[in-house]
């Protein structure tokens, strides 16, 4: 590929300011020479204005001490990627996303600069894959020879907050403070009773026999195949929180095993049992690194991302692109609020990146339970028309990504994935509900003119008849044989193999791997190694990572700027019993609105 000079031109900040403090302080001087003293001293006058203003801007906030105590929050939702949005900065909306996060804590383990830690862990709302990667990343700083020290300060921490934070090398807690040590529960809802009570009825078909995110509008109860494959993966995640304690907290596995599922624990049992080392404050641990009180040596976690943005910046490295694909997937563009894949605006980001000279290889991030067939084969095209280009394409699973997440995915050079993901599904589901019985007891009536007797089919007014669902399952069934060919091309199966690993079930990211629909297990700086090696990048290169992310949609600003706090309440109280995360909610009420062929992984509240 051709190359243009300037990119191969490694330039810096610095360089590049001092080259324009010598341009306009030579013309300066040059123009005083010349008699013309005004002009010479207005160039000049710039040039300081450029070093000042440069060092207030840029170098200024990027300084921290020697002996730096850096400050972590983690409380309430983690999202993969705080919206790229001027109305969010306007506002002055707070946040911190995972990308920023591991970038942060990355560099925390090699920066000289920094010699302690302190994690506050309060109420965070992240799935288990998500709290597994934390705390392994919170256990390499500890490697690197830093005081890593977290906090625990909700009022009853979950076992997932107590996973991050045992990822440090001390654990404090707050003297109120009641761990729910309570092991792992994954289910879902079942509506069905509800939903003849209220009139609504639930015309639903899955292929195949696993695929049960259509189970809790149609049954009472979850079926035996679902609860075989879900307490396959309870298995698997409580041996990946059980070992994880275990060689943090340096206790026997057994031991550890025993403690993730001891029920409610006070801070004087759990410093007992060595789950905690001492209770204290955040006002303890502020005045054991700083006695004299002089608050110098503490930077919070955003100052200090300025800092490392600063110190690591590597112009004319070789780029690696990171496309986020978060939430259901719908097809077309982006018209929602919340979070969701965009068929059209993923494949545009896809398109955009592997036209891009500079960029090296692609790393696609994935947190999905799928959604939209069409919408997912969107992506899956692109994904293969951006390998087309030359440009690898690393796939890197977060907490879920099942059905039309593992679609997205399943054409990627190479996928890794989190042992507590949540992923497979390979199966398609259909719902259509009908409201009629409601609309009677309600005194609503519908009438339709009609050119033939099925035309009001996917109305809500009626039931389907049972040769209108004979159709719509042999349609499904090509959806699903569709989706079961391409996992078998994309994962090197034989059409045998594909369909045993199919039929709707989820696996474990532990399980996958071992059945061969992931590659390796691992988070996302795992999913950039090996990004490294398909791009052939030196191991003793650094590299610069790129986001392409699209812009927040304008239909988002009256929720930001005038949000309601009853919808919000409804939406927390909904999500909370569908087990999704709020921000999916818009997406899922979309998808479960139009109706019609999903491919949708179960709803898995824990």
């Amino acid at each position: 590929m051709k190359r243009s000079f300037f990119r191969d031109l490694w330039l810096s900040r610095e360089f590049r300011i001092a080259i324009a403090v010598a341009i306009l302080s030579g013309a300066g001087a040059y123009a005083c020479a010349a008699g013309d003293w005004r002009s010479g001293v207005v160039l000049i006058a710039a040039a300081a204005a450029v070093i000042a203003g440069f060092w207030a801007a840029v170098v200024r906030p990027a300084k921290i001490p020697a002996d730096a105590v850096v400050t972590i929050r983690l409380a309430g939702a983690l999202p993969e990627q705080m919206p790229r949005a001027p109305l969010r900065r306007l506002v002055g909306a707070p946040g911190l996303d995972l990308h920023h996060l591991r970038y942060g804590l990355e560099a925390l383990a090699a920066d000289p600069s920094v010699r302690a830690v302190i994690v506050q862990v309060e109420g965070l709302e992240a799935g288990l894959a998500t709290a597994h990667e934390l705390h392994r990343m919170l256990r390499t700083i500890v490697m690197s020879g830093k005081r890593v020290v977290a906090l625990l300060c909700g009022d009853s921490p979950s076992i997932r907050d107590y996973l991050v934070a045992a990822g440090a090398g001390e654990i404090v807690a707050n003297p109120d403070v009641m761990l729910t040590m309570l092991g792992v529960a994954i289910g879902n809802p079942f509506l069905r009773d509800a939903l003849d009570k209220a009139g609504v009825r639930a015309q639903t078909l899955q292929w195949k026999e696993y695929k049960s995110a259509g189970e809790m509008f149609s049954r009472d109860a979850m079926s035996q195949e679902v609860r075989e494959s879900l307490e396959a993966i309870i298995g698997d995640w409580i041996g990946i929180i059980a070992g994880a304690i275990a060689d943090a907290r340096k206790i026997p596995l057994e031991r550890a095993r025993e403690l993730a599922s001891t029920g409610f624990i006070g801070v004087n049992a759990a410093v007992q049992a060595r789950l905690v080392d001492r209770e204290g404050y955040i006002e303890d641990l502020r005045a054991a690194f700083d006695p004299d009180a002089k608050r110098k040596c503490f930077v919070s976690f955003a100052r200090y991302l300025r800092h490392a943005a600063y110190a690591r910046e590597r112009p004319g490295c070789p780029r690696i692109a990171m496309i986020a694909g978060v939430g259901p997937v719908i097809s077309g563009s982006a018209r929602l609020g919340g979070e969701f894949i965009s068929g059209e605006t993923t494949a545009e980001l896809f398109d955009r990146a592997s036209r891009d000279e500079s960029v090296r290889a692609i790393v696609f991030r994935v947190n999905s339970p799928g959604g939209s067939a069409v919408g997912a084969d969107m992506v899956w095209r692109a994904v293969r028309e951006a390998q087309g280009r030359g440009k690898p394409v690393i796939v890197s699973m977060g907490d879920v990504a099942g059905s039309g997440g593992y679609y997205v995915a399943m054409g990627a050079d190479a996928i890794v994935a989190e042992p507590a993901t949540i992923t497979g599904s390979i199966g398609v589901i259909f719902a259509k509900f009908d409201f009629s019985q409601l609309m009677t007891r309600l005194g609503v009536r519908f009438d339709f003119a009609k050119s033939d007797p099925r035309s009001d089919a996917m109305s809500f007014a009626r039931p389907m008849t049972d040769e209108e669902l004979a159709q719509i399952n042999t349609a499904i069934g090509e959806v699903y044989g569709n989706f079961t060919a391409k996992v078998a091309v994309g994962r090197r199966l034989g059409s045998d193999q594909a369909e045993a690993l199919a039929k709707g079930r989820v696996w474990s990211g532990i399980a996958a791997k071992q059945r061969g629909l992931v590659d390796d297990l691992g988070g996302f700086a795992r999913a950039v190694a090996i990004a490294r090696e398909h791009a052939h990048i030196p191991a003793d290169q650094p590299h610069q990572m790129i986001t392409y992310a699209p812009r927040d949609p304008l239909s988002s600003l009256r929720r930001l700027l005038a949000p309601s706090a009853e919808g919000a309440f409804a939406e927390s109280l909904m999500a909370t019993v569908l087990g999704v995360p709020e921000r999916w909610l818009p997406a899922i009420a979309t998808l479960l609105h139009r109706g019609g062929a999903m491919l949708l992984c179960p709803w898995l509240g824990r």
